[in-house]
């Protein structure tokens, strides 16, 4: 499960809809995929699930995700990081700064 289904996983609309819009700016920014791990902790941390089970789940999905995305970030492939963490279309629509930038981002500076 990459980011974007991560994000579409959950069910509150609000919820889901507010980790868009981090998960975006952090696709916007020049933040690395360490900072984009400690967000998704933060954002956890400080949102309410309608129900526990719901927030346990997410927390399993994120929990996977951190453990094949991000700590094993060194194993991946530049087109499986830009898949991981949905920047496909952001290296397509991409200038070779803009691209050695989404590079730094997922730390596949070769």
């Amino acid at each position: 499960m990459n980011i974007d289904e991560l994000v579409n996983s959950i069910q509150q609309v609000a919820l889901r809809e507010q980790l868009f819009q981090w998960v975006k700016e952090w696709k916007d920014a020049k933040a690395d995929v360490e900072d984009l791990s400690k967000m998704l902790l933060k954002w956890h941390g400080n949102v309410w699930f309608q129900n526990k089970g719901e927030s346990t789940e997410f927390l399993n999905q994120l929990n996977d995700f951190n453990v094949n995305a991000i700590d094993g970030l060194s194993e991946l492939t530049l087109n499986e990081r830009l898949y991981w963490f949905g920047l496909f279309e952001y290296w397509d629509c991409s200038d070779e700064n803009d691209q050695n930038i989404i590079r730094r981002k997922l730390h596949a500076n070769a």
